[in-house]
């Protein structure tokens, strides 16, 4: 019994291993693409991995039911990747995050780097060649592809003139999906956003590299000169020091940054500490997205954001959080119960005020009938 559960575990475990699926997206951020268009592109990618129905775009080539073969499941590998000129694509360095809960992580993921138009070119193919350099080293023979894209391919630079820094750069490119060195790409299914635009995402199901080699030789260093002096700003809440901090009416607090020069991977720590006599301290480490979340007490705070695993500057902002809590509430029961005591005893003093005067008013009334009385029969005794 015991050997017949031991092999049932690693049935199980197989197929869960064979289940799971490796995506990369990569991410067009050449001028000749608008950042509406990378919005759009965002958000339509969202849309299939979690099985949304398209808000803005369409299927273009393929048919609307293969959008289910992209959807994304627990235990799936995501990573996004940004690609336009030579060093940005050579600075491709995919960080997979395995898909536990699907809405949050592909938002984490999709936002955990800066996609904004800056190239001036578009190496397409060497993008293509870098993710299947990523999974022949770390032994994926199988991946899903999804490309955002509007097509333009520039990749021997200007005027068709080859631009790689060298041999195993050139070799790289230049050999991915060739007759000697096959890449099997399944069909892909397409969707657009405009007839008139070739802006698109593209969806391979499957990429196999496994009859695919790399070059000899040993990769280059590749230094992203984009990333020299990089720079973290803090954009929410906005900057302010302390003495003039920025005042916040709720307990909830959201933290959001750029830095548009980091490089792909990087990871954030976020630290919020009070001062002025305030105990509070928390640390958030690791951070993927560009955002974070506090619950903050009253009081004032020093916001701080800086890089796990790199050389960028950090930046920090201060604020004051005073939500009110229940003070207004307590005043007002105060407030009420003052009045209520001042009225009752107002109104005692003023009913005992009442009392006495008609109190003394009946005692003169019954003193003048009692003396006409008196007058009336000491004349009738003289009478008589």
């Amino acid at each position: 019994m015991k050997r017949l559960y031991t092999i049932l575990s690693l049935i199980i475990c197989t197929l869960s291993v064979y289940s799971q699926n490796n995506v990369f997206v990569l991410v067009d951020v050449s001028k000749s693409i608008t950042q509406a268009d990378i919005n759009n592109g965002k958000q339509a990618l969202t849309e299939v991995l979690l099985g949304s129905a398209l808000s803005k775009a369409f299927v273009s080539q393929g048919n609307p039911t293969d959008l289910v073969n992209f959807k994304l499941a627990q235990g799936d590998k995501l990573s996004v990747s940004k690609f336009g000129g030579l060093q940005t694509t050579l600075a491709i360095n995919p960080t997979q995050i395995q898909i536990q809960n699907v809405g949050a992580d592909v938002s984490q993921v999709l936002n955990s780097i800066p996609l904004t138009p800056t190239d001036n070119q578009t190496y397409l193919t060497l993008a293509k060649a870098k993710i299947a350099e990523y999974a022949k080293n770390h032994n994926i023979a199988k991946y899903k592809l999804y490309v955002i894209s509007d097509g333009v391919n520039d990749d021997y630079g200007q005027n068709g003139k080859p631009n790689y820094p060298d041999d195993y750069t050139r070799n790289l490119a230049e050999s991915y999906n060739t007759t000697a060195n096959p890449v099997n790409e399944q069909a892909s299914t397409r969707i657009k956003f405009s007839n008139t635009s070739t802006y698109a995402i593209t969806f391979i199901p499957s990429v196999d590299v496994s009859k695919y080699s790399l070059p000899g030789g040993t990769p280059p260093a590749i230094v992203d000169t984009n990333t020299e002096n990089a720079a973290i700003t803090i954009t929410t809440p906005p900057e302010a020091k302390k003495g003039k901090e920025h005042e916040i009416k709720t307990e909830t607090v959201n933290i959001n940054w750029n830095c548009p020069t980091c490089p792909q991977g990087i990871k954030y720590t976020v630290l919020v500490s009070q001062y002025d006599g305030g105990k509070f301290r928390e640390t958030k480490k690791d951070l993927v997205a560009n955002t974070a979340t506090f619950k903050l007490p009253d009081g004032k705070f020093r916001i701080t954001v800086s890089a796990s695993n790199y050389a960028a500057s950090s930046d920090y902002t201060c604020i004051s959080v005073s939500t009110g809590g229940y003070g207004w509430l307590i005043f007002l029961l105060i407030l009420i119960v003052g009045i209520a005591i001042g009225y009752y005893f107002w109104n005692k003093k003023r009913q005992e005020k009442i009392d006495v005067f008609a109190s003394n008013k009946a005692d003169d009334i019954f003193t003048k009938s009692s003396g006409g009385t008196t007058s009336s029969n000491s004349s009738n005794s003289d009478y008589f």
